[in-house]
């Protein structure tokens, strides 16, 4: 069992909004390797969850590898606390959007219920390029991250769009004429 957890710091806490407008508390950690990866982030699943755990930035927490995959916090380590240690406020507002929050009735998840929102959007475009979806091959994060940036993406329609702009694509960072070749094939496949 000891193979499966590491003793870490808490550098700081974030929030990530998912695809439905989620907020997710993730702790981002000093890097521990554990079962034979380098763990940095771990999911601290909602407000309720973070503080069940009364996790604070600056804590020294126990990280396992639950099912020897997925990194999660066990436990603060509240006798090493030195006193400069700060206590995470969720936020009232969304990180990306800044639209107010609201918790799901009778339910543990605060959302972003703005359906405009930016990261919702971006959430969804990796999700529908992905593999568990229509699996569109070289359209990950980073190039969903440049085109949301250029414009060319403002729904999910949008990436059926992008066949026309091949020459668009050809001068974007990191693209080139076969890869945005190969990008238009996966979208039309």
């Amino acid at each position: 069992w000891e193979r499966y957890t590491g003793t870490t710091t808490v550098r700081k806490i974030s929030i990530q909004v998912g695809k439905t407008g989620t907020l997710t508390p993730v702790a981002e950690l000093e890097s521990v390797e554990i079962a034979g990866t380098t763990v940095s982030r771990s999911s601290l699943h909602n407000r309720d969850e973070l503080q069940r755990l009364g996790i604070r930035v600056g804590d020294t927490v126990v990280v396992e590898k639950a099912g020897k995959i997925i990194p999660r916090v066990v436990r603060v380590e509240e006798h090493g606390r030195t006193g400069s240690e700060k206590r995470f406020r969720f936020p009232k507002k969304c990180p990306e959007c800044k639209t107010a929050v609201v918790q799901d009735e009778g339910g543990v998840y605060i959302r972003c219920p703005n359906h405009a929102c930016p990261a919702q959007l971006r959430e969804n475009l990796r999700f529908f390029a992905s593999r568990a979806a229509m699996d569109i091959e070289g359209l990950g994060i980073k190039l969903i991250e440049s085109l949301l940036q250029a414009g060319l993406l403002n729904s999910l329609g949008d990436i059926y769009r992008l066949v026309r702009h091949r020459e668009i694509l050809i001068e974007m960072e990191r693209m080139g004429e076969k890869s945005a070749a190969n990008l238009v094939a996966a979208i039309e496949a």
